[in-house]
């Protein structure tokens, strides 16, 4: 079994110098952020990545002491405090959590997550992780009256140890799901494991689970492999 340490797995968050710009932005080792105005359904997919005991006590963003065992996060663009719902693709865990720092600093990351939400959602174990990360409109914004926000579904096409496997599924699939009227966005997400990075491919989000299981159907038929449901309510 691979181990690490927890400094080993933590990313560059929010403990950078934030330099202040114009109203709405800040900026980070040269480059300018612009802070959404809202959270109202915000759904990102992406990489996530957490930090733990090297910021342990430190301030967060908008002035709370950072501790690794709440379930917080950091994210580069979110209003601060906002209420988010995070979805492990790879295992399907779920984790609600208040965003209250800024950061990943990494162009290819979506939120940085304390180390209590890493291990809730199942990878404390290693750096990275795919996720789904969704606003909760009804607690961010109690005094709209909305309906609930129906269930999402995703589904995991292949998974590759080299990136030109998961390329080539990519292109495929997306022809394949064109040709048959679909669009939904097909994407890449790497998870490590313990021989390295894991390439997989993504399409997502469907709405409906009657179009996820007619688009799995297309896929089977065409022998580009059974694809994997993920759904996040």
């Amino acid at each position: 079994m691979l181990t690490f340490s927890l400094l080993a797995c933590e990313s560059t968050s929010s403990q950078a110098p934030l330099t202040p710009r114009e109203p709405g932005t800040y900026e980070v080792f040269g480059k300018t952020y612009r802070i959404q105005p809202e959270s109202l359904d915000y759904l990102e997919i992406g990489i996530a990545s957490w930090y733990g005991k090297k910021f342990h006590g430190r301030l967060t963003s908008n002035g709370e002491t950072y501790d690794m065992y709440n379930l917080t996060a950091a994210h580069k663009s979110l209003p601060l405090p906002t209420v988010v719902k995070v979805t492990n693709l790879d295992n399907g865990n779920s984790v609600q959590l208040r965003v209250n720092d800024r950061g990943p600093f990494h162009d290819d990351r979506v939120i940085d997550l304390s180390y209590a939400a890493a291990k809730q959602l199942g990878f404390a174990h290693q750096g990275t992780a795919p996720v789904v990360v969704e606003a909760l409109d009804a607690i961010n914004y109690p005094h709209l009256s909305r309906q609930e926000t129906a269930s999402s579904y995703y589904l995991q096409i292949g998974a590759f140890s080299e990136a030109g496997g998961a390329r080539a599924l990519l292109s495929l699939i997306s022809t394949l799901i064109a040709e048959h009227g679909y669009d939904f966005p097909v994407r890449i997400l790497e998870s490590e494991i313990e021989t390295g990075i894991l390439h997989k491919v993504w399409i997502g989000p469907i709405k409906n689970l009657q179009t996820e299981h007619d688009l799995a159907t297309v896929i089977k038929s065409a022998n580009l492999g059974t694809p994997l449901k993920v759904q996040v309510d």
